[in-house]
């Protein structure tokens, strides 16, 4: 059983990841006052892709083709050991925990870093310094940030802090909990470039990732962009389950319950989605030297977490 659910949450996260990047973009055009792009736009971009010429530049190496491949593998795998639709571990989940689970984020960041450098493009480097800059800050805290999880939890395991979280009302109500849930929805910004840290078009002071991708065409690029989509998804789920709203995650195996939870968890992930364009459509975008104060607010949030379980020796919450 355990394995038929690994592969229906793999399933929903592939097939549901571009459709929540869709639904983000209309609800901020609608916002606007625009009709915008269907909903399933990214669906009709991904096929356009995977039907176009692969170009490779003539000065890079081999490994500039495979690298969208090893990142795609690397969002798969991460989709087989998160809580997504469960707060049990599924058959793959014992293969790393939260720490584990964010050196394999980094793992395929510095994979496309390394690819982009290959590329040879200006533009290309552009992004990937930006994109190394910004990560040099924002992975330290994200490390504190699962430091404090464990404090909570007493391990680094998702599952285990989804249970704790939803079953104890003195740690889902302490302030460590939620200064480190502030701090984790910051850092949660900055890995998926939502305003104010980037702005998603071509303009040259305003792009990290889509610099980083310019060299790619067809099957490569469609691979990076549906990677980016699962990236996002991921970790919105991640907040949403194990840190926001912990509650109503199936915690023992059951074909009924998760056959509704999918649904409970895409409202989950919506609400989110229009938080964020929200936030997209109501603050400008910071020039490239604030976003390192934006990072620094992160931390101090992060930090005040530990100050006061390290003060108060409890969670600095209500029993």
């Amino acid at each position: 059983m355990l394995l038929l659910l690994s592969l229906l949450q793999l399933l929903y996260v592939l097939l549901l990841a571009p459709l929540a990047a869709g639904i983000l973009v209309k609800i901020e055009e609608v916002l606007e006052s625009k009709k915008g792009p269907s909903v399933f736009q990214p669906y009709y971009d991904l096929a356009k892709l995977f039907r176009k010429e692969s170009l490779v530049p003539t000065v890079a190496s081999p490994f500039f083709m495979v690298a969208p491949y090893i990142t795609f593998a690397f969002y798969l795998l991460l989709t087989l050991v998160l809580p997504i639709l469960t707060a049990f571990p599924l058959t793959f989940g014992p293969v790393v925990d939260f720490i584990g689970g964010g050196l394999v984020f980094g793992a395929a960041a510095t994979v496309k870093k390394l690819a982009a450098i290959d590329s040879r493009n200006n533009y290309s480097h552009l992004g990937t310094s930006r994109a190394a800059s910004v990560g040099a800050l924002s992975e330290p805290i994200m490390l504190l940030i699962f430091i404090m999880l464990g404090v909570i939890s007493q391990t680094n395991n998702p599952y285990v802090i989804n249970n704790v979280l939803q079953t104890s009302g003195t740690w889902y109500g302490s302030l460590v909990h939620w200064f480190v849930t502030i701090a984790f929805f910051m850092v949660l910004i900055v890995e998926t470039g939502k305003l104010p840290i980037e702005s998603h078009t071509m303009g040259e002071l305003g792009m990290i990732a889509q610099s980083m991708e310019m060299e790619y065409s067809g099957t490569e690029l469609a691979l990076y962009k549906w990677g980016g989509y699962m990236k996002h998804f991921l970790l919105m789920n991640v907040f949403m389950n194990v840190l926001a709203v912990p509650f109503l995650v199936p915690m023992t195996p059951s074909m009924t319950v998760l056959l509704v939870y999918p649904v409970i968890n895409f409202v989950k992930i919506l609400a989110l989605l229009i938080v964020f364009a929200l936030l997209n459509e109501s603050v400008s975008k910071y020039r490239l030297f604030k976003i390192f104060d934006f990072v620094s607010v992160t931390f101090v949030f992060a930090f005040l977490a530990a100050l006061v379980f390290f003060t108060t020796r409890t969670g600095g919450g209500f029993r």
